[in-house]
């Protein structure tokens, strides 16, 4: 009978040790959306992607073909990298390459993305051959804010000094908008009913916490809340549709962000779109 009892309490402990672990787990909270061979993580900005490589054909012995193809396949994930963020959906149907292109700087993202950061690699596998594939985590966060920034900049005067009303004496500073589904994008913008502006990149500071616009949370925004150091009262929102990459509020939310809403939320950017899906 103490056996069976010990048993018994040893498997209670163990699930619900295993249970609060697996609540706790990022990803549970991050949006991830798939790109070509990897996931990009919309919660951290956090890339995981695979390069592959080939050792270069004068190699002489093995240890020596495999640093060589390794340095190939870190090639071959920063170019994928340099892809992936080109293909990023800026706004409506906007990509970051199509809007560079336009502003005759087709290498921009070339320029911005940078060897030396694949430096957490989280699997390698080597075949017969030598060759080998090898799958890097890379923060691209620093790559998105420059991007944004830079489309910042390109605004026109009038927009660059636009600020949202001043709403120091409010009590909340974060703003949760709850969305069915949301197909993330670099700069979601926010309107009320009468197509009115609530927020957009010319009411957000390039010294905003999000390195694009907004952060994105899958179910429970909780753990990013606490990760990216959104500190305060919230204030949250149910999002009445959403026309591309524009999200429409009710004009009775809209006013509670007038009345209730910090002006620091908008120029730090301290906004977090949360997906049911």
């Amino acid at each position: 009978m103490k056996k069976y009892l010990k048993k018994v309490l040893f498997f209670l402990v163990f699930f619900s040790f295993f249970s609060l672990w697996a609540a706790e787990k990022p990803e549970d909270f991050s949006l991830i959306k798939k790109v070509t061979d990897g996931t990009l993580n919309y919660s951290s900005f956090e890339l995981t992607i695979t390069g592959n490589g080939i050792p270069e054909t004068n190699v002489t012995n093995l240890n020596s073909a495999r640093i060589t193809a390794e340095k190939a396949a870190q090639a071959n994930a920063r170019l994928k990298t340099v892809k992936i963020l080109s293909s990023l959906v800026l706004s409506g149907k906007t990509t970051v390459k199509a809007y560079f292109d336009e502003k005759n700087q087709p290498d921009f993202v070339e320029r911005l993305v940078n060897a030396a950061d694949f430096k957490e690699v989280t699997h390698e596998r080597f075949y017969s051959n030598s060759s080998v594939d090898v799958t890097y985590k890379v923060d691209v966060s620093y790559y998105i804010r420059k991007i944004t920034e830079a489309v910042r900049e390109t605004l026109p005067a009038e927009e660059k000094v636009k600020t949202a009303p001043d709403m120091s004496a409010k009590t909340k500073s974060v703003l949760l908008i709850n969305v069915k589904k949301i197909e993330p994008a670099l700069l979601i913008s926010v309107v009320d009913e009468k197509g009115e502006k609530i927020y957009d990149i010319s009411t957000s500071g390039n010294g905003r916490k999000s390195p694009s616009l907004v952060f994105f949370a899958k179910k429970k925004a909780d753990y990013l809340l606490e990760k990216a150091g959104l500190s305060g009262e919230t204030l949250s929102v149910n999002a009445f549709k959403i026309t591309e990459s524009k999200i429409v509020i009710k004009n009775s939310d809209a006013e509670k962000i007038r009345a209730e809403l910090k002006k620091e939320c908008f120029s730090e950017g301290m906004i977090v779109v949360v997906s049911a899906e």
